[in-house]
Order: C-alpha cells, then structure tokens, then sequence
C-alpha cells in the first residue's frame, strides 16, 4: 500500500514539474513581431534594446518582439517573408528596393505622410520607412547602411497593430 502512495506522490510531483515548466517556456506572444536583417558589412545585434526602447515608446500595448538575424543571409530573409509570422521587416534598403517591385507591401499613407519619407514611396504610394536616422536605431548605437521597415500584406489582422508599432519606429 506505501508503494502506491508513494508512486502516486511521485507521479503527481512529476506532473507538477511538467505544468511548471511549459508555463515558464510558453509566455504570452508578442502582439507584433518584428524581423531585422541588416546589410553585410554592418551586422547588429541589439534585438534586447531595441526591443526594451520601443516597448517603453509604446507602453504596455501593443507589444513587441525582435527577431534580429546576426547575419545577412538571402535565403533566410526568403523564408521569414514567406512564412508570415513577422508583422514588421527591417530589410537592407537594396532587398526593399527589389521587393517593393512586387506590389505585397500594406500602404503606410494613412499612418505617416510620405512626403516625410520619399525613399519609402512606390507608385505614389508609401510602403517603407528609411529606419538608419531615427531615434531607435541611433539610440542603439547603428551606424551601418540604410535599412527599411515594412509591412507585407500577409500581416492580415494585426495591420492597425502593426502600422502602430511602424510609426514609433520611424520617430526621429
């Protein structure tokens, strides 16, 4: 009988380590997602700070995390665009150029005047924010080339959200 009970101790102690741990990895999910991938020879890793400075601009919603790739990489910029998951991109100015020529970029015209960013307008409408001048990035120390934030058409029902978060980005 002491044998069950203590199997059925160890049994329940066990299932409460198990509920510990996966509500200490899950976490709530950021409200928007933003990927950074800066040119070649500027590589940036500050994805903490940058994070913790715009979620201070912003306040508690909504929120925000940064995914920052440590090295330009083609074939991962590819896969984070298909995939969606990210609400914002921070792409070197180069790959921006090449993408906005596909026409899958949401109009940022209702958020920001493009008067105050020509080098984000295509076909007169704005679809990037030029990021290498504003206080985020100078704050955090970047120096590298121009890189642009976005936001693709896959970003769905998170747009206002999103359009949110771009428009503390661009602060200068």
């Amino acid at each position: 009988m002491k044998a069950k009970f203590r199997r059925a101790g160890l049994l329940a102690a066990a299932l409460i380590i198990v509920a510990v741990l996966m509500t200490a990895c899950g976490g709530q999910k950021a409200d928007i997602s933003v990927f950074m991938m800066f040119p070649q020879n500027s590589p940036f890793n500050k994805q903490d700070e940058l994070k913790n400075a715009l979620q201070a601009k912003l306040g508690e919603t909504p929120t925000v995390t940064f995914s920052v790739s440590p090295i330009f990489e083609p074939q991962k910029m590819i896969v984070e665009l298909a995939a969606g998951d990210h609400g914002i991109f921070v792409l070197p100015k180069d790959q921006f150029d090449a993408f906005k020529q596909e026409d899958g970029m949401i109009d940022l015209g209702d958020t920001l005047k493009k008067e105050d960013f020509p080098e984000g307008v295509h076909n007169g409408t704005l679809v990037g924010i030029p990021l290498k001048d504003t206080k985020l990035l100078k704050d955090a120390g970047y120096k590298g080339e121009e890189v642009v934030a976005f936001i693709t058409v896959r970003v769905k029902d998170k747009e206002a959200k999103a359009k949110q978060v771009l428009k503390a980005m661009a602060e200068k």
